[in-house]
């Protein structure tokens, strides 16, 4: 029947009709494939249609990535030619969408120069990124007529069940325990106490039971079948609150391949939201990785929550710890992490503490990473896996954190403030949240590597004539710089979400408002700068879907339309809170434009008269003062960022930023300074490598750069600045404060609010350009640097701390006055 409907149809058409359709035909198929030069729309089109036939099956492993890599070759394809043959067969084919494979960046990689054991790569690779939430695509699971809901449950229901041993005797009876219980009750009674005195055994018995108490307040006491149920239940919520939950399957694989290596593997996730360890433990769930214990802070340990989270893999441990004076409790928290690595748990923590308020990442505190190497340093464990791993989302649970920013105090977590928090979030979107892990290498390498860097500056200090570090020092130092060095490369390589992007070009570019088409426009250069940096974006598809996509997630109480004589435009809300909040999210993109702008910043200080100078077309400014601003703004700002891997040099990051402002013509090039810039090169090289018993004296070659200052330029060097004015803009106010007390001392507390105050009223006058500058945490840390740079002392009595100046009443304090004025030179408002 069909042939003879086919004879019929084909007595009515004739050859031209038969050409017109086969060209119409080709027509639309060009439309919807990638042409001959590539990929249309700026390779961003993220949904295409192809044909595949029923007999073909799905590559896996290697043939799989064949296929997708063919797909990116054009000039190889077959052109798809209609001819009869095609239209009859047309039936027989099975027509169904594709999720375009993307050649990303392989993010996470490990530090060549710290980790040389582990291949390391920068070439991208083609990845298909991983929604979680389709339970039919991350299992085995097949659709059945009762619905998602019920597939669900069998999926989690037949998850591996893991092994977790309680380890509660045996810390109970380590011997590192058991010292620092005599050592407690020796210090209880009287130096010269002895085993067999009366009161000295009834001190052992309190100290004991303080011992026991202690410890089941820390140990976790994971359920197989609670990990499943909310699991179950946690994955049902997040389908409701998101549009997807991301992986890479290669990270997955790699995570995998670490995990049943045998050794203990140590996740260290940037902290910005509660919902990390869900996310983090949810992923490794449905891949059938086992989870790892999770260090939470006693703050969570609320009614019903804390025995459910305990269940879970939660141990809970106090927020301060002072390691002389609670040599107790530090030994349990030690034995119990030691212990369960021994016995095959895995371990989660959070180098940065507490969760970020600003959006970027914190500086590291590495108090539990040091339990993590002195347990390799004793053999405790033969080795361990290191991941770093990030989360991203479009927005976070917890709405945001202006109230402390403002200096208002935290609100105590509750039972029913968590009840509350989660019928909130049941009635809002969240967009795409996102999963990653960068590669895993072993804590054996960078321990060593780091521990090798900092003995030789020992020697060399030693060598300058210098007092040498203690082994002690030489150790935390060691730590320290670990830890900054696993949070640098995680920050560097955490994804870039949508609003994230449209929140940094509003507050950067945009902030009096543009129009949709200009933001699509800048948006789409950005994407392409983060691409050639090998950064990668949780976004795919037309750059003005995006922004309009971030734009619902941000809602009208942040950014909001205007009807101008120009047109409609978009801009944001310039109140301080919601400033604040739209900072939050632009602030992940520090971690890309943070060099630059620290360059960008001495650049506009050294030629900042000629801004006024139209007829100026050029400038000459000196490295070496180039050089010394930046350390110095590094130095002033190192408790708010991690600026430089330990492994790296100053040196190495102002080149590579005067090499991109080179091709962006902002430092003009110039073939003689190139020249004196590789001498100088080969002469720091050859000074270094000399053998000689007389060391001749270095003369170093100041090189000149000539900064292009033409309007483009300057507009370029003002969009760098601004990256980090907000975090300037405050240390200037916290510098200028000081000039006005009246004393020589102040209570951190009320000096903190009295800044606050003072930048509320510099704002309203417009001594501040920029709303978001007030910042708490900020304010705080500018204590501590005021301190290093020995503007101010900082005392603690009673658990109240007090700004001390280095002068007598009366009187200004030469160094913070010294200090004031040189940051003002930083934000001087520029025309």
């Amino acid at each position: 029947m069909a042939i003879g409907f086919t004879w019929f149809i084909s007595l009515f058409i004739s050859d031209e009709m038969v050409e017109a359709l086969a060209t119409g035909f080709q027509n639309l198929y060009n439309k919807y494939t990638r042409s001959e030069n590539g990929p249309q729309d700026g390779g961003r089109r993220d949904v295409y249609i192809v044909p595949v036939n029923n007999n073909t099956a799905v590559a896996t492993g290697d043939a799989q990535s064949q296929f997708l890599l063919q797909r990116y070759r054009p000039k190889a394809r077959r052109s798809f030619v209609f001819d009869a043959k095609h239209l009859c067969q047309a039936k027989t084919l099975k027509w169904h969408m594709m999720r375009q494979s993307r050649l990303r960046a392989s993010m996470g990689q490990c530090c060549p120069v710290c980790i040389p054991n582990t291949p390391c790569g920068t070439a991208k690779v083609v990845s298909n990124l991983k929604n979680l939430l389709d339970i039919y695509n991350i299992g085995n699971i097949q659709k059945s007529m009762f619905g998602c809901f019920v597939d669900d449950l069998k999926f989690f229901y037949q998850l591996k069940s893991q092994e977790y041993k309680y380890i509660y005797d045996e810390v109970l009876e380590d011997e590192v325990v058991e010292k620092a219980i005599a050592a407690a009750a020796r210090n209880a009674c009287s130096e010269d106490a002895v085993v067999g005195d009366s009161r000295f055994d009834e001190e052992m018995k309190t100290q004991q039971a303080n011992t026991r108490r202690i410890l089941t307040v820390i140990s976790a006491n994971v359920k197989n079948w609670v990990y499943k149920v909310i699991g179950w239940f946690t994955y049902r919520m997040i389908s409701l609150l998101a549009t997807s939950l991301v992986v890479q399957p290669t990270q997955i694989d790699r995570v995998r391949e670490a995990e049943q290596s045998g050794l203990p593997v140590i996740y260290l996730p940037l902290h910005k939201s509660h919902m990390d360890y869900i996310l983090l433990g949810l992923v490794l769930t449905v891949n059938n990785i086992k989870p790892p214990l999770v260090a939470a802070g006693e703050n969570l340990r609320v009614f019903f929550i804390s025995k459910l989270l305990s269940f879970l893999g939660a141990f809970y441990i106090k927020r301060h710890i002072d390691t002389k004076r609670d040599q107790l409790y530090w030994s349990v928290l030690s034995s119990y992490i030691k212990n369960s690595m021994k016995n095959g748990h895995h371990i989660e923590f959070f180098l940065e503490g507490a969760r970020t308020r600003s959006g970027k990442c914190c500086v590291p505190k590495a108090g539990l990473l040091s339990i993590i190497v002195d347990a390799y340093r004793e053999k405790v464990i033969e080795d361990a896996w290191i991941i770093p791993v990030s989360m991203s989302y479009d927005r976070i649970l917890e709405g945001n954190f202006v109230r402390e920013q403002l200096g208002q105090p935290k609100k105590k977590e509750t039972f029913f403030a968590a009840i509350s928090t989660f019928i909130k979030a049941i009635c809002s979107h969240y967009g795409i949240m996102r999963v990653d892990f960068n590669k895993p290498y072993r804590l054996r390498d960078l321990y060593e590597s780091i521990d090798k860097l900092t003995k030789l500056e020992n020697e060399s200090l030693n060598k300058n004539g210098m007092e040498m570090m203690s082994a002690t020092i030489c150790y935390k130092t060691t730590v320290d710089r670990m830890a900054k060095h696993i949070v640098y490369d995680c920050w560097k390589s955490t994804p870039i979400m949508s609003t994230h992007a449209v929140c940094f070009l509003l507050l950067n570019k945009h902030r009096n408002g543009t129009t949709l088409e200009q933001l699509a426009k800048d948006l789409s250069l950005m994407r392409d700068k983060l691409s050639q940096a090998d950064r990668d974006v949780g976004f795919s598809g037309r750059s003005i879907e995006v922004i309009k996509h971030a734009l619902d997630l941000l809602g009208p109480k942040l950014v909001v339309y205007e009807n101008t004589d120009s047109g409609r435009i978009v801009k944001p809300i310039l109140d301080v809170p919601v400033l604040i909040e739209l900072s939050y999210y632009g602030n992940n993109l520090i971690s890309h434009f943070m060099h630059q702008s620290l360059v960008a910043l001495t650049i506009c200080k050294l030629i900042r008269w000629d801004f006024l100078d139209k007829a100026i077309t050029e400038m000459i400014i000196s490295r070496n003062d180039l050089v010394g601003d930046v350390t110095f703004l590094t130095n002033l700002l190192q408790f708010d960022f991690v600026f430089i891997k330990p492994c790296d040099t100053l040196d190495n990051i102002v080149d590579t930023v005067i090499r991109h402002f080179e091709e962006e013509e902002i430092i003009l090039m110039d073939m003689i300074l190139e020249e004196e810039r590789r001498s100088q090169h080969i002469a720091k090289m050859l000074d270094s490598d000399s053998d000689d018993d007389y060391q001749r004296p270095y003369v170093e070659i100041d090189v000149k750069y000539r900064v292009n200052t033409n309007v483009n330029s300057l507009n370029k060097l003002k969009f760098y600045r601004s990256v980090m004015m907000p975090y300037l803009e405050c240390m200037a106010e916290s510098a200028g404060s000081f000039l006005a007390l009246s004393n020589n001392s102040v209570i951190e507390r009320e000096h903190v609010q009295t800044i606050l105050n003072q930048m509320h009223e510099n704002l309203k006058e417009g001594i501040l350009s920029y709303g978001e500058s007030i910042s708490l945490d900020t304010i705080k840390h500018s204590f501590l640097a005021f301190e290093k740079f020995d503007c101010l002392k900082i005392t603690t009595k009673d658990n109240i701390k007090t700004l001390q100046m280095n002068n007598q009443p009366n009187e200004l304090n030469p160094c913070m006055q010294a200090m004031s004025d040189y940051i003002e030179e930083f934000v001087k408002q520029l025309n």
